[in-house]
């Protein structure tokens, strides 16, 4: 019986969690201020990784360091791309 009833209650979660992504799915808003089709990115930063540190001893491991050759972006459609940074005129 109690077997039944968790299944049940699984299921129930479940569907109810369906329910409630595509509702929030379906609420979201369009932007109005470009037409469709036209993707805009944001060009956010330049790239950020780890590299090790031999300077300082007593702090190691992996340091953020920025690469400045690429450049990451934020599309309007929120995939995250990047690029090689464009060379100034």
């Amino acid at each position: 019986m109690k077997m039944n009833s968790l299944k049940f209650a699984a299921v129930f979660v479940g569907l109810a969690g369906l329910a409630l992504a595509s509702n929030l799915g379906l609420r979201a808003q369009q932007n109005k201020n470009t037409p469709l089709g036209v993707l805009n990115t944001n060009w956010i930063g330049c790239l950020v990784f780890g590299s090790e540190d031999t300077s300082d001893p007593i702090a190691r491991g992996p340091h953020p360091t920025t690469d400045r050759r690429v450049e990451v972006g934020l599309r309007s459609d929120g995939v995250v791309i990047w690029r090689p940074t464009p060379r100034s005129p």
